[in-house]
């Protein structure tokens, strides 16, 4: 759990692993609850979002909205040991209100992909990260 928050959340850099996010902008703070930001999208859009229910190492929520909240967007991540050498990591993604919704329905294989994409980037970032640590032993 710790390598996956070190790695993908801690700094507020989920470009890294978020194929659909240029930059985050304006954060307001470091990866807690009520900390705000700017999703700039590589399509040239903005997306204000705000984080909630922040566990460190266990959760993190992140929701927002965009042209006057037609468009609302809530990502959901759990972080969930499962033993000493093993993680499961839940991501959600979905969009509502009214343009939102309709978003989601003629578009349901981009957000499905895309948030399918992310989890893939977190796994990878992490394994890599894993790789990277040396262990010695005396």
């Amino acid at each position: 759990p710790q390598t996956i928050w070190d790695v993908c959340f801690a700094d507020m850099r989920w470009e890294l692993w978020d194929h659909n996010i240029r930059q985050l902008t304006n954060v307001s703070g470091p990866c807690e609850d009520g900390t705000t930001c700017i999703f700039e999208q590589n399509d040239g859009t903005n997306f204000f979002f705000i984080l909630s229910n922040v566990e460190k190492y266990r959760s993190i929520n992140f929701s927002g909205n965009k042209l006057g909240g037609t468009i609302k967007a809530e990502g959901k991540i759990l972080i969930t040991p499962v033993d000493n050498f093993s993680t499961r990591i839940e991501y959600s993604f979905e969009l509502s209100g009214s343009i939102g919704f309709i978003l989601a329905v003629f578009k349901k294989n981009e957000v499905v992909d895309g948030t399918e994409a992310g989890f893939a980037n977190i796994v990878k970032l992490c394994e890599e990260a894993q790789r990277s640590q040396h262990v010695i032993m005396n």
